[in-house]
This record gives C-alpha cells, sequence and structure tokens, in this order.
C-alpha cells in the first residue's frame, strides 16, 4: 500500500520562451529540489524528477501508519514553500499536485545494465492524472486518500470525475489544509460499544478530582485500532459537565523529531481556548505569579531553550525579554525545565480543574515526554487528571506511582463485536456472519468497522429477511484499503528475518507448527523470530490463547496469528512468483509428513502454486471424503472447484 504524489510546475514553458535557458534551468532546479525536500521531511521516496515534474510515493521502501497524511502535508508544504520562493517575482512558478493511495507492486527490474525499483499499480497512474486536471495552486485527492488522511485534513469535494484513461468516474477532493487541535475521532465514528467498565472507570477518576481537588493520571494501552482514542474522548463530555476544563494533545509519527511539539500543542490549544496568541499564553501560565530572581531567571532560560529548538518566537511585544544567562550544562536545563514545568502547571490547574489528554503517548517527541512526564507526577496534588494513550509494549515509569493507574484494553468481546457489526452495517447480523466477524477481527473495533463497510461498499454482504448475511467465500481474502496500510506499517517495522519468517507462515496458515515453519523456511533456528513477532503482537502461541485453568501450559510449537487480518495481510504482500513456491514446497513436505495431510489442504496448496494437474484430483478425493461423512456442502464445493480448474479457472478464482 502506498500513497502517489505527482507535482508538475506551471510556469516553465512560458518561462523558457521569455527567459535564457541557463537562468531556467537554474530556477527550476531550485524549485525541484526544494519539492524533494519536502517529500524527505516527511518520509517519502522521491522516485523520479519528470521534465519538471516531481513522482513521490509514502509508504515504500517502509510503510507509515499515516502515508496518506503525511503525503497531504508534504503537498502543503510545497505549495507554501514554492509561493515563497516566487514572493516578488513578475514570473513564479506554480503548481500542480495529484495524490492517490492504493496497492502497487513494487520489484527490481533488470533492463540490460539498468537495474531499478519498479512500482506498478493504479494509483500511480490516478496521481497524475489527478494532477493534469488540478489547476495551479491546487491539490487533488482521491476518495481512499481522504478517508485515510482524515480528519487531519481538510477537504471539499470537487465531484465525480472520469479521468483519462480510466472507464469509470472517481470521486474528487480538494485539499485544503491540515486541521489541528481537534481529537482525532473519525468522521465515520459511531456510538461507543462494549466499553461500560473501561468507561466508568475513567469518569469516577475525573469526578473525583473535580470534588476533591487532587487528581491522578490514567494510562490507557492497546493495539492499534482497539477503541483508545474513540474511548478518551468520550470522556470529554464528563470532564465539561464535571466542571474542569479539557485539553487535547494528539501526536503523529511523522512529528516525533520535532523538539518541543508536544509542548507546543498544549500551548496552542490553550491560547485558542482562551483567544490569545500562544506567546501571551504561554508567559501568562509561566511567569504570571512573584518568583525569586534565580527561579525566574532559570524558567525563563528554559524556555529560551525550548523556543530556539522549536522555532517559536519570544517577541518582546508579548511580554518576553532575553534571558540573562544561558544554560550549557545538561543537568542544569534539565532542573530547570523541571522548575518552569511545575510552575507552568500549577498555574495552569490553578485557573480552573482540568483534563489533559495525551493521545498516541508512543510518539510524543522525546522533549515534550520529558516535561509530560513531570506533569503526571505532580499531578496527584492538583486538580488535574492527566489521560495517556498508547500502544504496548510502552511502560513509563511514573506508571508505579500511587496516583496513576494502568488499563489494559482488549477487543470487544463476541457480543459487543456482534452490537458494532450492527450499527454500522444498518441490521442485525445473522449468529454465523457475527462468530465470522468476531473470528477475523478479534473484535478490534477500527477492523470491525472498516470490514463491515468494505463489506457493504463491495457488495459482499446482503439482507435475507431481516438479517444481514456475508459472503464469507467473497470476503475471505479482502482486507480494506483503510487497514492495509496500518497492518503493512506494522510488518514493515520489524526486522527483515522476522519479517521473512512471518510471510513464510502466512502460507502455511492462520495457524502454523514451528518445526513445519522451520523446514518450509530453510533455517535451524525460527525461536527468536517467533518471539519478536508475539512481541510485536503479530503472532501468539496457541496454548496462550486457550485460556483455562490460568496454568502455564508447555510450548507445543502450535502458534498462531492474533487477528486473521494480520494473517491476510502478509499473505498478500508477497509476490505471485515466491508465493506459488512456497505453496508448492509446503504440498510437497505435507505429502510426505506423517500422518499424512488431508486431501482438502493439500488441494488448496497446490492451487495456490498454480498445479492444476495436481490440484483436481486432490479436490475430487475431498469430495468424496465430504460426502463420507455427509459434509454435502463442502462436497458440493470442492466439485465446483475441480470442474472450474478444468474449465481453465485460476487457483485462486477457484476456491478460497
Amino acid at each position: 500500500m502506498v500513497t502517489a504524489l505527482f507535482a508538475d510546475l506551471v510556469g516553465y514553458t512560458k518561462l523558457v520562451d521569455e527567459l535564457d535557458p541557463e537562468e531556467v534551468r537554474s530556477r527550476v532546479d531550485v524549485a525541484l529540489g526544494t519539492l524533494g525536500a519536502c517529500v524527505a521531511r516527511f518520509g517519502g521516496s522521491l522516485e523520479k524528477f519528470v521534465g519538471d515534474a516531481v513522482l513521490a510515493v509514502f509508504g515504500t521502501p517502509a510503510a507509515h501508519d499515516d502515508d496518506p497524511l503525511r503525503a497531504c502535508l508534504s503537498a502543503l508544504e510545497m505549495q507554501s514553500t514554492l509561493a515563497s520562493l516566487g514572493a516578488g517575482s513578475d514570473r513564479p512558478l506554480q503548481l500542480r499536485v495529484g495524490i492517490a493511495t492504493g496497492e502497487v507492486v513494487a520489484a527490481v527490474r533488470d533492463i540490460g545494465a539498468i537495474r531499478s525499483t519498479a512500482l506498478t499499480g493504479d494509483c500511480m497512474t490516478t496521481a497524475a492524472r489527478l494532477q493534469q486536471l488540478a489547476d495551479p495552486g491546487e491539490i487533488l485527492l482521491d476518495d481512499a486518500t481522504v478517508l485515510a488522511a482524515e480528519p487531519r485534513i481538510g477537504a471539499d469535494p470537487v465531484g465525480d470525475r472520469v479521468l483519462r484513461g480510466k472507464s469509470r468516474p472517481i470521486a474528487v477532493h480538494r485539499l485544503r489544509d491540515e486541521r489541528r487541535r481537534t481529537p482525532i475521532v473519525s468522521r465515520q465514528s459511531v456510538r461507543l460499544v462494549g466499553r461500560e467498565v473501561e468507561r466508568r472507570r475513567l469518569a469516577e477518576v475525573i469526578e473525583r478530582a473535580a470534588a476533591s481537588g487532587r487528581g491522578g493520571a490514567i494510562l490507557l494501552r492497546g493495539e492499534a485500532g482497539i477503541g483508545k482514542s474513540r474511548l478518551l474522548a468520550e470522556m470529554e463530555a464528563v470532564a465539561r459537565a464535571a466542571g474542569m476544563a479539557w485539553t487535547w494533545v494528539d501526536n503523529a509519527p511523522h512529528l516525533v523529531d520535532s523538539p518541543y511539539r508536544g509542548v507546543r500543542s498544549m500551548v496552542d490549544w490553550l491560547a485558542d481556548e482562551k483567544g490569545v496568541n500562544p506567546g501571551i499564553m504561554g508567559r501568562q501560565l509561566l511567569l504570571g505569579a512573584e518568583s525569586d530572581e534565580e527561579t525566574s531567571s532559570l524558567m525563563l532560560a528554559a524556555v529560551a531553550v525550548i523556543a530556539r529548538d522549536s522555532d517559536m518566537l519570544l517577541l518582546p511585544e508579548e511580554g518576553w525579554s532575553q534571558p540573562a544567562r544561558s544554560i550549557a550544562d545538561p543537568a542544569e536545563l534539565a532542573s530547570a525545565l523541571r522548575i518552569a514545568t511545575d510552575s507552568w502547571i500549577a498555574h495552569l490547574a490553578a485557573e480552573q480543574p482540568r483534563v489533559v489528554v495525551i493521545d498516541d503517548f508512543h510518539w510524543l517527541d522525546p522533549s515534550s515526554r520529558l516535561l509530560m512526564d513531570e506533569m503526571v507526577r505532580i499531578s496527584g496534588d492538583l486538580p488535574l487528571v492527566v489521560l495517556t494513550g498508547t500502544r504496548p509494549p510502552l511502560t513509563p515509569d511514573w506508571v508505579s506511582l500511587p496516583h496513576v493507574e494502568v488499563i489494559e484494553l482488549g477487543g470487544l468481546d463476541a457480543a459487543a463485536t456482534e452490537e458494532l457489526g450492527t450499527i454500522v452495517g444498518g441490521a442485525v447480523l445473522e449468529p454465523e456472519s457475527a462468530e465470522w466477524l468476531y473470528a477475523r477481527t478479534a473484535g478490534n473495533a477500527l477492523f470491525v468497522g472498516e470490514i463491515m463497510r468494505m463489506l457493504r461498499a463491495t457488495g459482499r454482504i446482503s439482507k435475507v429477511g431481516e438479517r444481514l448475511v456475508v459472503d464469507r467465500t467473497a470476503a475471505q481474502r479482502s482486507v480494506p484499503l483503510s487497514l492495509r496500510a496500518l497492518l503493512g506499517a506494522r510488518i514493515d517495522a520489524l526486522p527483515p528475518t522476522p519479517r521473512a519468517t512471518l510471510q513464510v507462515a502466512a502460507v502455511i496458515g492462520a495457524v502454523f507448527h514451528e518445526g513445519l515453519l522451520r523446514e518450509l523456511q530453510g533455517e535451524s533456528e525460527v525461536t527468536d523470530d517467533l518471539r519478536q513477532l508475539a512481541d510485536a503482537g503479530i503472532v501468539v502461541r496457541c496454548e496462550d490463547e486457550a485460556g483455562g485453568s490460568g496454568e502455564v501450559a508447555e510450548p507445543t510449537g502450535c502458534w498462531r496469528f492474533r487477528h486473521q487480518l494480520f494473517h491476510d495481510a502478509a499473505y498478500g504482500r508477497l509476490l505471485t512468483d515466491r508465493k506459488r513456491s512456497l505453496h508448492a514446497a509446503l504440498a510437497d513436505r505435507l505429502e510426505t509428513a506423517e500422518p499424512a495431510a488431508d486431501a482438502a489442504e493439500l488441494a488448496r496448496h497446490r492451487m495456490a502454486a498454480g498445479d492444476v494437474e495436481r490440484a483436481v484430483p486432490l479436490l475430487e478425493r475431498a469430495a468424496i471424503d465430504a460426502e463420507s461423512v455427509g459434509a454435502m456442502t463442502e462436497a458440493r464445493a470442492f466439485k465446483r472447484a475441480a470442474a472450474a480448474l478444468k474449465e481453465g479457472a485460476t487457483g485462486s478464482d477457484a476456491v478460497s
């Protein structure tokens, strides 16, 4: 999954007609270099310069959780930077940008002596066509990009357009701006489901702080998509009803290297709340009360460091003056920052009891984390509640403090998953479809919502009577575009060896045995790889999922993917040739195993290997085996698959 960005300079031809070619080349080179820097800043990959245009991709060679957002922010910065370059010129260059998100095949291409990586996919062409459709200064997006980047961007619908070379119209949007200081809850969010216990506990802490004047902190920990942000956003109404102010600090992976970004975001939120300039807001909170000269000097020097590292402006008209001292010693700086933070938070809480949410704490920049950690530590003595949402395994050292509580947020149970599926689907799910949805998502709220929306959009869910029925065969390998980037980023974050092991495991199936994996991988040892995959929350030992007495079971060598979607995402990242060779090797191994694999499993691997000649008799045998135990539905499916193969259908078309 990648997001492609195509940007074209407008005015190049006119410049060539009017100016010296060397001057034109110089101006264009500066402009293209600037555009390339904007791509690099947001973690994109510069694919090529095509004349006076730039092609960039976000999501390869490494994926991130927010590649569509990164592409949009890069495009906005391109436009503003190019406008600055052309300020005062009578012949300014302008930019048209097209952005599209989708699946590509990335493969090495050898042509003669030239070796390069080629990306092939519809989104590459779509981005180029959107760029051609755009007006100068305009950024056009496809629907997939908007859905993935919202609500962090503002975009206006342009309407459906038929792009050159396309047979069907696509929805086109115009990128307007970046949205800041807004709780990141999707426009598609539905009412909160299945979190009554956790919601009640969060509300109790907030209401107790409002009544007693003594706050605390909660670390809400759970995997991506489990519903942390949604649950935290639900607390705003509780806080305001209790008379407490509300502050939301969101974080993102592309901002983790921006010093003091989290602190700056909090000051900006407070300034917006009071309708004043952030510089004035910061000074009122930090130096609003009298303090001794030495302390004031230390705090001012600490703020000067933050301002320098974060490009904040401390203007004299806002009451700021140059610090009388500088801080060079790291220990003294840490002490000064702590003093400044304590003073700032104390003044903040004194004005009004407050709830501060630090969402995606795992992406908080390190400089801000030092200050936010201090805020958590002193919250127990102030009318201040700090709520943080993070992914495992992050465990800050302050979780051991008596006024801090950790809430582990797991997946929704089967009943809540069915309820959420019903809400998104618009009707009650029939029992088997509800069971399928729970097995596929393990109760991950984001997965449930996105899968139900995809099923509706693709016609893979139908209403029979008063209930919804999922076409599970058609949906078996389907992973919504919105989830592919998220799951792909989790996989790409792995070291190369565990990542390769994961893909081989995916060929075996959602459940696999360590010994078989070792043989298929051709490695003497895969235990360390599996341990790393387990630490990443992607696989789990079968016995760990079994539940029961609570006793620690002896390892059996059996592993399973934590979510079916992780299995499908890992499997889908294999190129066809590699996939076929692994399936063929696995089928060869299973045929000689004791006890031998059943005919249906062997048929599945032979079909996936493209070996129709050996797959057909296996399917016919599987049909006979199914009939012998009265499984007539399965028998008919095997017979249909065998007939389809004989008629020339591919293995993937014949059976799921």
